[in-house]
């Protein structure tokens, strides 16, 4: 008995240390088995190439082309997801028309919005145009004007493991009639991968694409010395001006004030000019080389009621005057042109 009691202590911890091991055994296999999910439960996805014009005319229709490979690990049933980033003006969800062909499909398959708040798959919660904007970027395009637009095919289509399936994307967009360049983004995806990682979509950006439009030049592309906010206004409202000297080097690199001269165009023609270098023209610096003023119009140009402008001609001077700075640091004026949204 004395034997078998001593047996039973050391077979005791034994039998505790093999339970020990077959639960880390039986957890590893989980976390192998989960990780070999992840990886055989997905759609690989790639964008060959883009075929869209360097131009169109303000108010034309936009027409792109996409060539897509999807290459899947095993069976899976999503829909088809294709995004564009656009300038927000084209309002692009309003204004646009997807489709597609394909190898398992017939014909050309309808695409519709996906709204805005719609959480995407394995998102953390984030809608489609917040997941892309953070994931894919904005292409470099400088001004904060622009959006993800997300469509979903009309259909869920069920592909084969092992299968590559190629895809003919059409986007159709209408254009505003706004003179602009900017960086255009495709995105492809799935409804069931999302963005999850990097293989699980495919994306692209164009090189700077130009809208032969009217009015002033809207220009995502290159680096804005000076800008207004808001981009759209009427004279009797307050708008900001700023210059950023940081952007370029200009003659006013080593100005201690910078002053704005400028002169406001009415709806007869008549220039009316406002150039000396006083507090009501002194910008405000905010560091950088960069600075900015506040400026009511019809205050500043103490306009009568039947007074109105149509756009404003500016520069940028140094205290005496004598330091000039204009549109890309040189000899002609920076333009805003006053129009409703």
């Amino acid at each position: 008995m004395k034997d078998q009691h001593i047996t039973q202590e050391i077979a005791g911890p034994d039998r505790t240390k093999t339970s020990k091991r077959r639960k880390i055994a039986g957890l590893a296999w989980k976390i192998v088995g989960g990780l070999l999910l992840l990886i055989i439960v997905s759609c690989s996805m790639s964008i060959d190439s883009v075929v869209q014009p360097s131009s169109v005319n303000g108010g034309d229709i936009l027409p792109v082309t996409l060539n897509v490979t999807i290459t899947t690990n095993t069976t899976q049933t999503s829909n088809f997801m294709v995004a564009v980033l656009v300038p927000k003006i084209w309002k692009a969800a309003q204004n646009s028309t997807i489709t597609f062909t394909s190898d398992i499909s017939s014909g050309d398959q309808g695409m519709t919005l996906i709204p805005a708040g719609t959480p995407a798959p394995q998102g953390g919660g984030l809608d489609w145009p917040t997941l892309l904007a953070s994931k894919i970027g904005n292409g470099g395009n400088l001004l904060p004007d622009y959006e993800w637009v997300a469509f979903y095919s009309n259909t869920s289509y069920s592909v084969a493991g092992g299968a590559t399936i190629h895809a003919t994307v059409s986007i159709k967009i209408k254009t505003s009639p706004d003179n602009l360049l900017f960086k255009l983004g495709y995105c492809v995806a799935n409804s069931t991968d999302g963005l999850s990682s990097t293989d699980r979509y495919g994306s692209a950006f164009s090189s700077c694409f130009q809208v032969n439009g009217t009015g002033d030049l809207i220009d995502f592309c290159n680096p804005q010395l000076s800008t207004v906010d808001p981009r759209t206004s009427l004279d009797n409202d307050i708008i900001t001006v700023t210059f950023d000297g940081g952007v370029q080097s200009t003659p006013l690199d080593n100005a201690s004030q910078v002053y704005l001269c400028i002169s406001g165009i009415t709806d007869t023609g008549d220039s009316l000019s406002v150039c000396t270098q006083t507090d009501q023209t002194k910008m405000t610096p905010l560091g950088l080389n960069k600075w900015q003023k506040d400026i009511w119009p019809r205050k500043l140009f103490n306009l009568t009621d039947n007074q109105h402008l149509t756009g404003l001609r500016y520069y940028f001077t140094d205290p005496t005057g004598g330091i000039r700075v204009g549109y890309a640091g040189g000899s002609a004026p920076f333009i805003y042109t006053f129009r409703c949204q």
